[in-house]
């Protein structure tokens, strides 16, 4: 009995520590998250059903296939994890279950995507951030506007994007054409 309750207690510490995944790759968010004091490893693992227990045990095997940098690095994520507010949580969950849905092939465009934005210069970066959270700020009608113009200008050529840009710096530059006066609008004074 002993020894099986030491190889569980190996097991479950990195149980718990991917535990997390197993419940976004579910789709579901555990009770436990909610609670303002901690349960052991040993009541989270008692809560789960047979079906969890046994994809967090397959989740478990992946896990100790993975080098010692990526076992480390997961271990790391999911300190940071923990660390979480309940709404981070959720939202990473939530992000992580999109990511799941995903088709190999906009996974690939997804992390090519990263990739590059890792490469960013830290001023870029942030640049790129407070573009986007104005792009959240703005009223729908005018993102989706927006969204439009992005659209047609991904379709664009390299010579009509420099005509664009050509003719929009000299709107620029003009002044806004004055309203005319009308009559009721002149004053004596």
């Amino acid at each position: 009995m002993r020894a099986n309750r030491t190889k569980s207690k190996g097991v479950l510490p990195a149980a718990a520590a991917i535990l997390s995944l197993l419940f976004a790759l579910m789709g579901t968010v555990p009770p436990v998250w909610g609670q303002t004091t901690p349960e052991s490893p040993e009541e989270q693992w008692s809560k789960l059903t047979p079906e969890q227990k046994e994809a967090l045990k397959q989740r478990y095997k992946a896990f100790k296939r993975l080098s010692a940098e990526d076992q480390k690095e997961v271990h790391s994520r999911m300190d940071e994890f923990r660390k979480m507010s309940p709404g981070e949580r959720k939202l990473v969950l939530e992000n992580f279950s999109t990511y799941q849905r995903l088709s190999n092939e906009e996974r690939r465009v997804l992390q090519q995507n990263y990739q590059r934005w890792k490469k960013l210069p830290p001023e870029r970066r942030e640049q790129l951030r407070r573009n986007y959270r104005r792009l959240l700020r703005m009223a729908p009608e005018e993102r989706q506007k927006f969204l439009e113009n992005y659209r047609q200008w991904q379709r664009m050529s390299p010579e009509e994007r420099a005509l664009a840009r050509q003719q929009g710096a000299i709107r620029k530059q003009q002044p806004p054409p004055r309203p005319k006066k009308t009559r009721k609008d002149k004053s004596p004074l």
